[in-house]
């Protein structure tokens, strides 16, 4: 079993680790972390099961009131969990410090159990839903890690391919202040489950977006992903995958743009991935 608290991002960065442990032999593997991207995890392959942190099934985790049936691996403050006195190992949830990738990190903890240090960073194994759309995600966890709204639509509007917002619960006010700043209102995926959602990255045009748990999908899903890095760095968390582009906050539009849709890449033109 392995466990790692945290958002759909911190899940998805340790996707090269549940590899690992692959590699190694440990099976059948339980992955307790963020509810919907552990599911969407099982659904692939990637694990046998997926649970969210919370479930009540887990409950003597923090009761300590039994030991494990399996060995448990995991990436958290062990203060508050009894029962990982009993874990094969523990860690901190991410490095500290210093400019590892948060990725690499995860692989490299499990050395004491025999795992190589090899970083895969294969996409997910899913069935693409196919368009020409450049799917845009203007939220994060934090304001501070949005890019300005008058940036993405400077962006937005030299595009030339159909753009499709991504919208989330939180996402809403980054949304409408874009699509004020661009004087229109554009198409949306609202509120779209996961498995959906990846989907729809991994047979998209390109993907375009901020430091958040949508960016680090869309690297994975194999999707061309250009994404925006402001207050935290790139070195550290910056997505896994093939195609992953990023940039800082001061590039200008024009540039992004490029990125997001080299040159002589007209709608329906397949991707570097071959889509």
């Amino acid at each position: 079993m392995v466990l790692r608290p945290g958002a759909l991002g911190d899940t998805l960065l340790a996707v090269p680790a549940l590899r690992a442990l692959r590699r190694r032999g440990c099976a059948p593997l339980t992955l307790a972390a963020h509810g919907d991207a552990a599911r969407l995890l099982a659904s692939v392959g990637e694990v046998d099961r997926g649970l969210a942190f919370d479930d009540p099934s887990l409950d003597w985790l923090f009761t300590g009131d039994r030991a494990p049936d399996e060995g448990i691996v995991a990436w958290i403050n062990p203060d508050s969990m009894p029962a990982l006195k009993h874990a094969l190992l523990v860690a901190q949830s991410r490095p500290a410090g210093g400019d590892v990738h948060c990725g690499k990190y995860l692989v490299d903890s499990l050395a004491s159990l025999g795992v190589d240090s090899v970083v895969d960073e294969r996409p997910l194994s899913l069935i693409p839903i196919e368009s020409d759309e450049i799917l845009i995600h203007p939220g994060s966890g934090s304001v501070a890690k949005n890019w300005p709204a008058a940036r993405f639509a400077e962006t937005i509007g030299s595009l030339d391919a159909h753009v499709r917002m991504i919208v989330g619960e939180a996402d809403e006010l980054a949304a409408r202040v874009v699509e004020a700043a661009l004087g229109r209102t554009l198409a949306r995926l609202e509120h779209t489950a996961l498995p959906e959602l990846a989907a729809r990255l991994a047979g998209c045009r390109a993907y375009l977006g901020n430091d958040s748990g949508v960016s680090h999908l869309a690297g994975l899903c194999g999707a061309r992903t250009v994404v925006l890095f402001g207050p935290t760095p790139p070195a550290v968390w910056r997505p896994l995958g093939p195609h992953v582009h990023v940039a800082t906050f001061d590039t200008p539009p024009e540039r992004i743009a490029a990125l997001v849709a080299p040159s002589g890449r007209g709608p329906g033109t397949p991707s570097p991935s071959g889509r």
